[in-house]
């Protein structure tokens, strides 16, 4: 009897056969097969959300950007929810190019996905007929959608999606009002900088490092992909040689231990690095590249600019105004509240 009270305390019980309610729960999970740390960054909010949904879920990861084997198909066809969380996975045609690793048989085979603040792959024309269809076999159409920004919420409805609600990014589900109000507005010692190497603009990134020299004693760089470290070379080796700019660890623990420094600001290409930044209070300025930080930016007063207006990065840097995101915490607390029933 003892053994069964404590038990009972540690489990929720399904009230009509009286054993635990365990779920299994299949996590697409974008950090896999990819040195983009930023994808760590953006998996250890999905897996903090959903532990906070799930505490006594079983987790099984597999792939999302590369096709997964038997096993991994099998799990994800026996579980009793599938989440795919927080990346620009979704696509307009799938038969050109589809982010989602999955042949169309394994389609017909998987538990359908609950999408979990996702985002569209770049700007394109709305799905093609034949997308949509495997779209709609793919995506639960019992559960609500979570997505990142409202142009993606407006494209799955216009092609037939309707239980979708524009949630934001995971990744800045935590940063409440009062989580924004201790955010510095005036400028730190040191700054923390990085590029992104798959959309190099050199001049212009060379531009916006020269002034981050000249702006800050120290200019820390994160490598959040391995060729960042290359580009940084390409550019801006005689800082590097000087001492002007010193390099981060490519690692989160790494770059973690930095941000908790109290005189530090963020000013890169990368946007999830920002949003990391945002979550332990370091003022950031996002650098956009591509439609995610634009997109995210235009939705939520996420601080962003366009790399080539170089006055208004060093007008930021001499001070800012208090951020004041605009998050739809209702809808959030809406999604993740479906799974209570």
């Amino acid at each position: 009897m003892n053994s069964q009270t404590q038990f009972d305390k540690a489990y929720p019980l399904d009230p009509r056969s009286g054993q635990p309610v365990l779920k299994r729960i299949t996590l697409y999970d974008s950090s896999y097969t990819t040195d983009n740390l930023g994808d760590q960054i953006i998996m250890n909010a999905v897996h903090d959300h959903l532990r906070e949904i799930f505490p006594h879920g079983f987790f099984t990861g597999i792939p999302s950007h590369d096709y997964p084997g038997k096993h991994g198909i099998q799990k994800a066809a026996e579980c009793d929810h599938a989440f795919v969380g927080g990346t620009n996975i979704i696509a307009s045609h799938w038969l050109r190019y589809h982010q989602i690793k999955l042949s169309l048989s394994d389609v017909l085979r998987v538990k359908p996905l609950i999408l979990m603040g996702v985002g569209w792959h770049k700007y394109q024309r709305d799905p093609d007929p034949v997308t949509n269809r495997i779209h709609r076999r793919l995506f639960d159409g019992e559960y609500l959608h979570s997505v990142r920004d409202r142009y993606t919420d407006e494209k799955l409805k216009r092609s037939g999606i309707g239980n979708v609600v524009y949630t934001g990014c995971p990744t800045m589900w935590r940063l409440t009002p009062e989580h924004m109000t201790t955010v510095p507005t005036t400028r730190a010692d040191e700054v923390l900088f990085a590029l992104t190497a798959y959309l190099r603009n050199p001049v212009a990134d060379r531009a916006i490092l020269d002034l981050l020299v000249r702006s800050y004693k120290t200019v820390h760089f994160w490598p959040q992909m391995f060729d960042d470290m290359e580009y940084l070379i390409e550019i801006g080796s005689d800082h590097l040689q000087s001492g002007a700019v010193r390099i981060v660890k490519p690692s989160l623990a790494d770059v973690a231990d930095l941000l908790r420094r109290d005189n530090l600001d963020y000013v890169g290409l990368r946007l999830h690095c920002g949003v990391l930044a945002l979550q332990h209070k370091t003022r950031a300025l996002i650098v956009t590249v591509d439609n995610r930080a634009v997109e995210i930016s235009r939705d939520t007063g996420l601080p962003t600019v366009e790399r080539e207006d170089l006055s208004s990065i060093e007008s930021w840097i001499k001070g800012s105004e208090p951020i004041a995101l605009s998050l739809p915490f209702e809808a959030i607390a809406a999604w993740k509240g479906q799974f209570d029933r």
